[in-house]
C-alpha cells in the first residue's frame, strides 16, 4: 500500500514538472542557442566567399519562440514573427568584404537567445567570376588530358602490333573500311558508346568501329589470305604522321 501511494506521489510531481517546464528540448536548444544556416539560392559560394542570393535560417526552431532578428555587423537588418524565421538577401546588397552575420531569439517568456555566428566574404560578381575559372579551368584542363591520353596510349601502344588471322582477342574484331582487312580491337581501346576507337595495323587508319560479325570476318580473312604478301602487315616510319593526316573517324 505504501509503494502505491510512492508511485501515486511521484506521478503528481513528474505531472507538476511537465507543466511548469513544458519541453526539455526546449531548453536544451534555449541553453545551447540557436541553430542559423545559411542557404544558397543561386550564386557562388566556396572556402569562405560567396556571391548571389542566399537565405538565413533558423533550422528547427522551438514553438515558443516568438520573434528573430537577424544582424550583419552587429546591426539589425530584418525580423520574423512566424515561420519560417529566415531572411532572404543578395550579397551586391552590401559592400564587398568580410561581414559577420548572426540571429537573436526571443521566446514567449521573455529571454533572448543568440545564434550561432556565420562569418563569409561577399564577392562582386567580377570576382565571383574570377573564383569561379580559377576552380574550374584546372579540372577541365586536367580532364582533357587524361581524355587524350586515353585516346592516344591504346592507338599508339598498337602501332607495331602483329596481326594475327583468326585470333581478334575478348574485344573482337573489327573490318577496316578503308582497306576491308580484318584486325583485332584492343582491350584499352576507348569504348564511345558505338564503338571501339582503334586502328587498323594493315593501312594504319583510325576508326569507330563495332564489333564486326562472324560472317563479315571470314570475308575479311578471305580477302586478307587471297592477298599476293599475306601476313603482318607493319607500318612505316611515318606512321605516327600519317596516322594524323590521313586519317578520319567514322562509325
Amino acid at each position: 500500500m505504501n509503494s502505491m501511494k510512492k508511485l501515486s506521489r511521484l506521478a503528481g510531481w513528474l505531472i507538476l514538472i511537465g507543466l511548469v517546464f513544458p519541453s526539455l528540448g526546449y531548453l536544451q536548444q534555449e541553453a545551447e542557442g540557436l541553430h542559423l544556416s545559411l542557404i544558397r539560392t543561386f550564386g557562388y559560394g566556396g572556402l569562405g566567399k560567396i556571391q548571389g542570393n542566399f537565405t538565413l535560417v533558423i533550422k528547427d526552431p522551438p514553438p515558443e519562440l516568438e520573434k528573430v532578428e537577424f544582424y550583419f555587423d552587429q546591426e539589425m537588418i530584418s525580423a520574423a514573427s512566424a515561420k519560417p524565421f529566415e531572411y532572404k538577401f543578395h550579397t551586391s546588397s552590401f559592400k564587398d568584404g568580410q561581414h559577420e552575420m548572426y540571429a537573436a531569439g526571443y521566446f514567449l517568456d521573455g529571454k533572448r537567445v543568440d545564434s550561432n555566428r556565420i562569418n563569409k566574404e561577399f564577392l562582386s560578381s567580377g570576382q565571383a567570376w574570377g573564383e569561379t575559372q580559377q576552380l574550374v579551368v584546372p579540372i577541365l584542363i586536367g580532364t582533357a588530358v587524361l581524355t587524350l591520353i586515353g585516346v592516344l596510349v591504346p592507338l599508339l601502344a598498337s602501332r607495331n602490333k602483329q596481326f594475327v588471322l583468326g585470333k581478334y582477342g575478348p574485344a573482337g574484331g573489327a573490318v577496316c573500311p578503308r582497306c576491308a582487312l580484318p584486325f583485332s580491337r584492343s582491350m584499352l581501346a576507348p569504348n564511345l558508346i558505338t564503338g571501339k576507337l582503334v586502328r587498323c595495323p594493315h593501312c594504319g587508319k583510325i576508326s569507330l568501329l563495332p564489333r564486326a560479325s562472324e560472317a563479315d570476318l571470314v570475308d575479311a580473312e578471305t580477302r586478307f589470305t587471297n592477298k599476293d604478301a599475306p601476313g603482318a602487315i607493319q607500318s612505316g616510319h611515318n606512321d605516327f604522321q600519317k596516322m594524323i593526316d590521313e586519317s578520319r573517324f567514322e562509325d
